[in-house]
């Protein structure tokens, strides 16, 4: 219905233009971009209008062409090296094929701030290609630095809390978590990582702060999954078969889900409904060794010793070295020298 109603105010608009107008917007924007680009090639801004379409695009290849031709006219451009090394460090992230991005994305943002110490901006990325490198100290000295001229930025309190949890310092991360979620109420990732600090405390606060995010995002795997092992974790387990369950209505093939309700179903006693979940977790996720090993643990306590040593080998023949099941099979054969 939304199309339709925009399809409707577009067609009223362009019907209300005169003739060189309708010939204007028929242009796509990049169209027109690209013709002013065309009109004043060694034009810096011009350049740069095309390079701020393609970033909100998520196109950095195209975005990173414009920003080259910019470099050759203007080398010490701060914003230029810093756009630069922006796109040169997220198409290091999906494209592993360029392995000499992370070096170019650290030699623009270098130059960025060379040129203009009070690129926030600059800093707060030069922080974040920290993090990537796992140099957290220096992360954090340039995520202050970035912060100190523009506080408001919730993304950098978050890659800062991150890198302090890194570090092992909960308590501060904790601040940095919140500092982002104050800033801005709806980013997820904040309430997903506090949450995630405090459940590493086993603190009470980690339910809150799940149950916030769902109010976000209420179908999120992540927090759907995370909360219902903080409930597995602390024995609540109806509020555990609970989650999972919500988990596995939007995500129905979650093998990990299954897997944990069968393991609190074995908890409880609940053998032959567990082998149920297990086998939902290996139709899942065929390789699932431990769903095989706990599935094998279910049927010996059955009493079926065939089937428990057929699930103690698959799981084997899937991972050699792992013990629990190499344990178990070899337990089973001597404990039942008859069966054959």
């Amino acid at each position: 219905m939304r199309i339709y109603l925009l399809s409707i105010v577009f067609l009223f608009l362009v019907s209300c233009r005169t003739n060189d107008n309708k010939e204007n917007i028929s242009k796509s924007e990049i169209t027109l971009l690209s013709e002013e680009i065309i009109k004043n090639p060694n034009d810096i801004n011009a350049l740069l209008d095309r390079v701020d379409y393609n970033l909100e695009k998520g196109k950095y290849e195209s975005a990173l062409f414009d920003l080259q031709q910019c470099l050759l006219l203007d080398s010490l451009n701060s914003k230029c090296n810093y756009l630069a090394s922006l796109s040169y460090f997220e198409i290091s992230k999906y494209d592993k094929t360029k392995v000499d991005y992370g070096k170019l994305a650290l030699k623009h943002i270098r130059n960025s701030i060379k040129n203009n110490e009070k690129n926030y901006l600059a800093l707060a990325l030069y922080g974040e290609i920290n993090v990537a490198y796992a140099r957290y100290k220096e992360a954090i000295d340039f995520f202050n630095k970035s912060l100190e001229i523009e506080y408001n930025q919730y993304e950098t309190h978050h890659l800062m809390g991150y890198a302090f949890k890194k570090l092992d310092q909960l308590d501060v991360a904790i601040n940095c978590f919140q500092n982002s979620i104050n800033i801005n109420p709806d980013y997820l990732q904040s309430y997903i990582e506090a949450a995630l600090v405090y459940q590493l405390k086993n603190d009470t606060l980690a339910e809150i702060f799940y149950k916030n995010a769902l109010k976000i995002d209420s179908s999120n795997i992540i927090v759907l999954y995370n909360l219902g092992l903080y409930y597995q974790n602390n024995q609540f387990y109806n509020d555990a078969l609970d989650t999972y369950n919500e988990l596995l209505e939007n995500y129905a093939f979650n093998s990990n889900a299954h897997y944990n309700i069968g393991f609190i179903h074995m908890e409880l006693d609940l053998f032959d409904i567990a082998v149920n979940n297990f086998a939902d977790a290996i139709y899942s996720n065929s390789v699932f060794y431990e769903a095989y090993y706990a599935r094998g643990v279910c049927f010996e306590t059955l009493g079926n010793i065939a089937q428990a040593e057929v699930d103690y080998a698959r799981a084997i023949e899937i991972n050699p070295e792992y013990v629990y099941a190499v344990d178990a099979l070899d337990n089973l054969r001597t404990n039942n020298m008859k069966y054959k």
